[in-house]
């Protein structure tokens, strides 16, 4: 759980209540181990995206790769729900990680959006993806609000999966 008050000197006050938005957002290895990471604005983060209404996690997060980085994937676990508390747009993001791996070849990303169309797709390896999580925090503008929180966040979710996946 993370919330403005764990990261911002002068945080906004809480409201009384959260609009829930859930999400799913994952951990994606090909067939030579590298991960993937979309970079925009100056910060990386793994692919995924909101669950529609109705929706279940799992498919919004086999959705998401297919749009952000043109792969289909098979999803090996849950590694965990975080929840980010964010009193400036009166949101609790409930966000599923997932560990998955791309099946069959990598494609090409078929989202329409303009904010996922300004991305950067990378493949990294395991130690790429922790110095990229943990240098990058430093360098978040404070206005960028929602990358304060997902920044902290991808990385907490990577640091589990480096601790259950020790070799």
């Amino acid at each position: 759980m993370i919330k403005d008050a764990d990261i911002f000197e002068n945080p906004v006050a809480e409201p009384s209540e959260y609009k829930v938005r859930p999400t799913a957002k994952g951990i994606v290895i090909d067939g030579d181990e590298k991960i993937a990471l979309l970079h925009a604005r100056g910060h990386g983060l793994f692919p995924g995206g909101g669950i529609e209404e109705g929706g279940n996690a799992e498919y919004a997060f086999e959705r998401e790769c297919m749009e952000e980085i043109g792969c289909v994937v098979a999803i090996n676990t849950l590694l965990g729900k975080v929840l980010q508390f964010r009193a400036e747009d009166t949101k609790k993001y409930e966000v599923h990680f997932f560990v998955a791996h791309v099946i069959g070849e990598k494609g090409k990303p078929t989202s329409l959006n303009q904010g996922e169309l300004d991305c950067v797709l990378t493949w990294n390896t395991k130690e790429e993806v922790e110095t990229i999580l943990e240098n990058q925090l430093n360098t978040i503008p404070k206005d960028d609000y929602p990358a304060q929180f997902n920044c902290r966040t991808h990385l907490a979710a990577f640091k589990k999966y480096l601790e259950e996946n020790k070799n």
